[in-house]
């Protein structure tokens, strides 16, 4: 009898595993899961937003109570006007000033200004030229007998840098039609502006010089006689201070 070798049963090949199929009910129970994490983080973050319009609206209250608050001391704060103490009364500097230079221009014209009138006039003073002295009729060249006495007036400018001066023309109602000055208005301007050009000439800045012409319409009195109309035939010079010294 021939020997029959066997094969030892740990030996054996073991069986291929068999594999396993995913049931329906696995896969629904992933799906569940699935969803219950997202709804679990829909949950949170609707929770993180209530909390951050919860802040906002509590910063807004608070912002908003501060305001008030504010508002209510500004209210019942006294006026600063109240506060402050009511400094004794003073001269206001124009006060000062305009006396001043009225009593310097009549020094420095003295007695023998031509009939140069000063005039304070608030806080101004003018100096008025009748046009028998510095014009003749119709004219508006500068007589040269009335140079020295706007040399003088041109010292005063000059030593006051605070002084705004203003020169205006003025005539009577007396009509003119000459060929050079077709008007009162023209010859008012034009006898204003060679009185500025003589203070130009002396030294005296445009820059500082204004010029105007009222012709008729500015009158001293009435114009019902010669002698009022001649009053009403002259040039004034302004004298003012400039507000930085006011």
């Amino acid at each position: 009898m021939k020997n029959v070798s066997r094969i030892p049963p740990a030996a054996e090949q073991a069986p291929d595993p068999v594999p396993l199929k995913k049931t329906a009910g696995s896969q629904r129970f992933q799906r569940k899961t699935s969803r219950t994490e997202a709804g679990n983080e829909i949950w949170l973050l609707t929770l993180t937003d209530v909390f951050m319009l919860l802040m906002v609206c509590f910063v807004l209250l608070f912002g908003m109570s501060l305001q008030r608050q504010k508002e209510t001391a500004v209210t019942a704060a006294p006026p600063a006007a109240a506060m402050v103490p009511v400094p004794a009364a003073q001269t206001p500097p124009a006060t000062q000033a305009i006396p001043s230079l009225e009593s310097e221009l009549l020094a420095v014209l003295g007695r023998d200004r031509q009939d140069v009138t000063v005039e304070r006039r608030s806080t101004s003073i003018v100096l008025t030229f009748p046009e028998r002295i510095i014009f003749d009729s119709g004219q508006a060249q500068v007589k040269h007998a009335v140079q020295p006495l706007l040399e003088k007036v041109a010292a005063v400018i000059a030593s006051r840098p605070d002084l705004v001066v203003a020169i205006h023309g003025h005539t009577d109602d007396r009509p003119i039609h000459s060929r050079q000055y077709p008007s009162n208005w023209e010859l008012s301007v034009d006898r204003a502006t060679q009185v500025a050009r003589a203070l130009v000439q002396m030294g005296i800045l445009p820059t500082k010089l204004s010029i105007k012409g009222f012709g008729e319409d500015h009158p001293l009195v009435a114009n019902d006689s010669d002698d009022n109309r001649l009053k009403n035939r002259r040039v004034e010079i302004q004298f003012s201070l400039t507000p930085a010294s006011t």
